[in-house]
């Protein structure tokens, strides 16, 4: 059996080149993605924030003002069993969501990697916070008040496809908390039927 033996200067040479590559990888990632636009300043970003912020307008006028005309919006997993909506049938459907709230927001979470823009894709990814409180006056928000639920909050993640100019949103896939979801879809569908 052969033993393996370094010399002193090849043990500090090695920990020299280890220490020197170590203290060049962040800078060259640094340099290097210092090269590229901050996602922020992106139109894709800006496009998507105001996506996001739309919903605290308690519009579906003003969700999808950015929409392209072939918009897409889907719910995620599948086994909530909703439909991929285009863009009339999503304005009906946001119009009876926003007519239970009061309030509502769908906000990105407080962590500075809570959004993300894939160039590659088009697509911008946000983990957000999504709720607000029920309207107890509206008739439909009195039952789900009625029900013990005056406020009703999840969080999504959300790819929000945009188009290459970075001016429309082509397509919305919503990953919900599906036990949140489900909750909410039984509660609405007893409301929606009486």
């Amino acid at each position: 059996m052969s033993s393996l033996e370094f010399s002193p200067s090849e043990i500090r040479l090695a920990t020299v080149t280890l220490a020197a590559v170590t203290a060049a990888i962040p800078i060259i990632y640094h340099l290097r993605s210092s090269s590229y636009p901050p996602q922020e300043t992106t139109p894709h970003v800006r496009t998507a924030r105001k996506y996001l912020q739309s919903y605290a307008t308690l519009r579906p006028q003003a969700l999808t003002a950015n929409a392209s005309k072939d918009f897409t919006h889907t719910v995620l997993p599948s086994s909530l069993q909703l439909p991929s909506r285009s863009l009339e049938p999503f304005q009906m459907h946001a119009s009876m969501i926003f007519s239970l709230f009061k309030n509502f927001s769908m906000s990105p979470q407080p962590s500075p990697s809570s959004i993300h823009f894939s160039p590659a894709t088009n697509t911008v990814i946000a983990h957000c916070k999504m709720g607000g409180k029920v309207n107890g006056e509206s008739e439909q928000g009195a039952k789900l008040v009625k029900q013990g639920l005056d406020e009703w909050w999840t969080e999504c993640v959300l790819f929000i496809e945009i188009s290459e100019d970075g001016k429309k949103v082509v397509g919305v896939r919503e990953f919900v908390h599906s036990a949140k979801a489900e909750e909410l879809k039984n509660r609405l569908t007893g409301v929606l039927e009486s």
